[in-house]
């Protein structure tokens, strides 16, 4: 067993680089890190039903894609990830609780009651102090999870709280749980005091050998978060289909969107509103249908409308402001 301690802060990275120890890491390897501002979504679900797309934008928080299923969770410096990746593939239920043994006999060494409770979480005094998720590969099992320390929960609740009228969506909800803070057990540290206690801790519990993360490492999960973890198609793009609407207050009126997501693309969009215009809006609208929401994509797609023509007043920019996924 290899420990690996990884300092970046930055989501894409260390979701590239925890793919990389599933894939080509040989021995069986656990790793603590930490990310900045972020929301870390589930393989499975839609990011637009999940996310609060104004209040991330305003806040400049990383929003991206994992390998591993599970609901959406946001993270900060206040919290501590771990990864433990295994040589081989742990389909059964009770594989959550086996791995988690090192974190809760680490927390328990502290004087902390915590335990495992359900699926896939660890509580103290019946409260959410971590979550936990599991991708199963070829050959080898990655487990990672969540240690709730400082972590802003007021910012929790936010970023995870998108507008219900603006996405109906039939994705993978995340589950709301009572969380609490572990600073709250261990008022005498602070999170880097934490973090440092944490890893010896878990080195002593797991008998494992601290080491380098190898430099060839670093430089393919960089080139790996820039392929994959870096893109709206990874981070944003969802075969599920669903509804979107969001209207907004203009000098020029107000003006609403509504249309239908079907892989990816725009279909049945409709502009509504109190703008005036000279040229029949639905014009305007069967110009966008088809067109591919990845912000690039659609933003050069507005910019060639002469969107004056349709809603006087207007700008390419005002309508862009309308797709805020």
């Amino acid at each position: 067993m290899k420990f690996l301690f990884n300092p970046s802060t930055d989501a894409p990275f260390n979701l590239a680089f925890e793919e990389l120890i599933a894939s080509r890491f040989e021995d069986d390897a656990i790793m603590l890190w930490r990310n900045r501002n972020a929301v870390i979504v589930g393989r499975n679900q839609n990011t637009a039903a999940e996310v609060d797309a104004d209040f991330v934008k305003a806040h400049d928080i990383q929003v991206v894609r994992r390998m591993t299923g599970g609901g959406a969770v946001y993270h900060d410096l206040g919290n501590i990830n771990f990864t433990i990746s295994v040589r081989d593939r742990q389909l059964e239920p009770e594989a959550f609780a086996r791995n988690a043994q090192v974190v809760l006999r680490a927390l328990q060494s502290f004087g902390v009651a915590a335990e495992f409770s359900g699926r896939n979480d660890i509580v103290v005094d019946g409260r959410k102090i971590s979550g936990s998720a599991k991708s199963v590969l070829d050959k080898r099992t990655l487990f990672h999870g969540t240690l709730l320390f400082s972590a802003n929960l007021s910012m929790l609740t936010s970023v995870l709280t998108p507008d219900p009228e603006k996405i109906r969506s039939k994705g993978i909800k995340s589950v709301r749980s009572r969380v609490a803070n572990l600073q709250e057990f261990l008022p005498q540290w602070d999170v880097e005091t934490f973090l440092t206690q944490l890893t010896n801790a878990m080195l002593t519990v797991s008998g494992a050998e601290f080491v380098e993360i190898p430099e060839d490492m670093v430089c393919a999960a960089e080139e790996l978060a820039n392929k994959k973890y870096r893109t709206w198609q990874w981070n944003y793009g969802t075969p599920i289909n669903y509804a979107y609407s969001k209207g907004k207050r203009f000098p020029f009126g107000t003006c609403r969107v509504n249309f239908n997501v079907a892989n990816n693309c725009i279909a049945d969009l409709h502009l509504t509103g109190d703008f005036f215009g000279v040229e029949d809006i639905s014009a305007l609208s069967a110009m966008l249908n088809g067109v591919s929401l990845e912000p690039e994509t659609l933003s050069s797609a507005i910019k060639k409308i002469p969107v004056e023509k349709f809603i006087h007043g207007a700008t390419a920019e005002d309508i862009i402001s309308l797709f805020d996924l």
